[in-house]
């Protein structure tokens, strides 16, 4: 603690709760799009790295491959910072995790078309499931108060 003379306050001195205390709870529906957008960021960036680091067969030149294991890697960080975003009920980031949950659905369609069935259900499941989870009642209303919150 600091003493009464000091120069710099104590912003946690007795009778002034912490900040992570005052935390509003986040519904199961917050937890769930987390956790969806936290795993696919986490398998597209393996997925990029086992590809990049134990292919021998290159469609692409060196560079070429290079350069598409960054855009994978960013796409990765992309998903694992907007899950962060929302799961801190950021409503700005809804918008690109939605897109990007759009995106991957018209993929996975592509994958359905041609008869690859595990790789397009594997993208389609989790990515219907974070659009669905990102405009239901209590994630609307959870990032909404937070909204206000920041406004005060």
């Amino acid at each position: 603690m600091a003493s009464e003379d000091s120069i710099q306050p104590d912003v946690h001195a007795a009778g002034r709760p912490r900040p992570f205390t005052r935390a509003r709870a986040r519904p199961v529906t917050v937890w769930l799009l987390f956790l969806i957008l936290f795993v696919q960021g986490t398998a597209t960036a393996f997925t990029a790295l086992g590809s990049f680091f134990g292919s021998d067969t290159a469609v692409l030149d060196a560079a070429g491959v290079a350069v598409m294991l960054v855009v994978y890697l960013l796409a990765a960080v992309a998903l694992v910072l907007l899950g962060f975003g929302l799961f801190q009920g950021a409503p700005a980031a809804r918008t690109p995790a939605m897109v990007i949950e759009l995106l991957l659905v018209i993929v996975s369609v592509s994958y359905l078309a041609q008869g690859v069935l595990v790789v397009g259900l594997l993208l389609m499941i989790p990515a219907a499931a974070a659009l669905v989870l990102g405009y239901v009642g209590p994630t609307q209303r959870w990032m909404e108060a937070g909204r206000r919150d920041r406004r005060r």
